[in-house]
């Protein structure tokens, strides 16, 4: 045979696929005879590329710190982990000396529960230390409450005053465990000196290591949201601490310190899902990616504070406002605390025919508060807080929720420790008057006499004329009973004459439209009756009339006669 001729197989080849046709025919008989049961089928799904990563183990932490955060997670089952190492805080706090503190998620109540009773149990069978769990539901304790919860439904029935769905009391979503190592380690009661040797105390002071573990559902994490509560508790305490020492540290260091201590779990899932969610039911006026974006040009500032009084429509009005709210957020347009009140008062008091709501409103007020509060303005003074009652109360589309902010406001304005000048009580005391809301127009009023500073004769006239415009009889009446007689002993003393003078006399004329004429042409009291001569004579509205016709005429000495 040829050696030429490439047709031909060689012996070796020949060879060859006798084997792989045996081999064939003997991985076919093995297939044939395994049973199906055990036939092992490929992966329908990638395998999962997670690692998690567990908490690090702090320095000089206690021994049994590292098999407990594995049992935690492999055995327990735990999501979630964070450690916070809090061994700084001083004074301890109420759970122990030298905290140490896990949290972890647990995938069910049911879960919840099971795995912390298994955790205590296997705490004190390995390290032979004392675990308590507060929140824990043990399988007696539930059949209890289930026996008491069955009686209790039998005995309403049809109750519908039932809340559908609630605990009853069965379920916590939250089990605190605590445990501390060498809890025994006690010294004497002794008394404790400070850095100049004086006594600051007496007490024993405890060693060991206190460690706790948060087992909690992650709706019930969510809801509490301890890392941050203990975050914040923690960073107190190192500013503090600091104090205590002479030091000034930055915010920047205090975050740089307390985040070497605190090992926070960073959600990936739940919380990206949340913010997506968040940040779509947003109502923005503006773009917040477009804050970091530098201007291209130098804006014009009369260009920008350009106001739009002389736009011919309502739209047109809340349109310039809008535009030139977004110059001031996205250009980087000047502004200062007098131009921030004049934009929220206008957006307040924009026409109702502008299209603006009022959630629209108070969003826009807010944004703008919080973008002055970004550039360093004084948004927490009387006379911004006295512009934003004021707007609120005027505001065409003034309601219910208006209302509830106007509530708000002015609660922050009754805590301020500064007086009020005379310009801003007069100016609630004018918005308070178009309302109709007497018992915030009088407060506003005797808001000086709480700083025990004196009335103005101008807060004076304005009263009593705006009491004056409302032609109610009983108004008028029963305010010149009282404010009359608190002017005339007013310190320094007021001349109740001009603008006052004259207000005073048109509130008398509501109250008693027969006091001016008695007053100035009393009639013959000889001819009249003893009880009618009484009536006029006893007339308080004509003494008022008398009195101030007397301090004008003897001058202010005479008030104190």
């Amino acid at each position: 045979m040829s050696t030429r001729d490439g047709n031909v197989p060689s012996h070796s080849q020949a060879v060859q696929a006798e084997k792989d046709e045996q081999f064939v025919g003997e991985n076919a008989e093995a297939d044939e005879d395994t049973p199906w049961f055990l036939e092992e089928e490929a992966p329908r799904h990638l395998p999962s590329q997670h690692k998690p990563t567990l908490p690090k183990i702090p320095e000089n932490a206690p021994e049994m710190l590292e098999p407990l955060i594995k049992y935690v997670y492999e055995d327990m089952g735990l999501d979630d982990l964070s450690l916070l190492d809090l061994r700084d805080i001083d004074p301890p706090t109420s759970l122990g000396p030298n905290l140490v503190m896990l949290f972890g998620t647990a995938r069910s109540e049911r879960h919840l529960h099971i795995s912390s009773g298994r955790f205590v149990r296997w705490i004190r069978r390995n390290y032979n230390v004392s675990a308590r769990a507060e929140g824990l539901i043990g399988a007696g304790e539930l059949k209890t409450k289930l026996r008491r919860l069955r009686k209790k439904a039998k005995l309403l029935g049809q109750n519908t005053l039932l809340t559908p769905g609630a605990d009853l009391g069965i379920s916590t979503g939250w089990v605190c465990v605590n445990t501390r190592t060498a809890a025994d380690t006690v010294t004497d009661e002794s008394a404790n000196f400070d850095a100049t040797g004086l006594i600051s105390g007496f007490g024993a002071s405890e060693h060991g290591t206190t460690i706790v573990v948060q087992c909690m559902t992650e709706s019930r994490r969510q809801e509490l949201d301890l890392e941050s509560l203990w975050k914040g508790i923690f960073k107190r305490n190192l500013k503090e601490q600091a104090k205590i020492r002479g030091e000034k540290p930055s915010d920047e260091e205090l975050d740089g310190l307390v985040a070497t201590k605190l090992q926070l779990h960073q959600a990936t899932g739940a919380s990206q899902w949340n913010a997506m969610e968040k940040a779509s039911q947003q109502h923005r006026y503006y773009s917040t990616s477009a804050r970091r974006l530098a201007p291209s040009s130098q804006v014009d500032a009369a260009s920008v504070t350009a106001t739009s009084a002389s736009r011919p429509t309502d739209l047109d009005q809340v349109a310039s406002l809008q535009q030139e709210f977004l110059d001031i957020q996205l250009a980087g347009a000047p502004m200062d605390e007098a131009r921030l009140e004049q934009l929220v008062s206008s957006i307040l008091r924009a026409p109702l025919s502008g299209g603006l709501t009022v959630e629209d409103r108070l969003a826009l007020v807010d944004q703008m508060l919080h973008t002055g509060d970004e550039r360093g303005l004084k948004i927490h003074t009387r006379q911004m807080l006295v512009t934003i009652v004021e707007a609120l109360v005027t505001s065409p589309a003034y309601g219910p929720e208006l209302g509830r902010a106007q509530v708000n406001f002015e609660m922050l304005l009754r805590e301020l420790d500064t007086p009020p000048t005379e310009e801003e009580v007069a100016r609630l005391m004018n918005a308070y008057a178009s309302h109709g809301d007497w018992e915030r127009f009088w407060e506003i009023f005797k808001t000086t006499s709480r700083f025990q500073l004196p009335r103005s004769a101008r807060l004076y006239e304005l009263a009593f004329r705006t009491i004056a415009a409302t032609h109610d009889v009983k108004l008028c009446q029963e305010t010149l009973r009282w404010l009359y007689y608190e002017l005339i002993v007013e310190q320094p003393s007021i001349r109740p004459d001009g603008a006052l003078g004259k207000a005073i006399t048109s509130c008398v004329n509501v109250a008693d439209k027969h006091a001016m004429r008695l007053h100035k042409n009393p009639p013959n009291f000889e001819a009249m009756p003893p009880v009618e001569v009484r009536r006029i004579q006893h007339n308080e509205y004509v003494k008022i009339l008398a009195s101030m016709e007397a301090l004008c005429r003897d001058g202010p000495a005479s008030s104190t006669a």
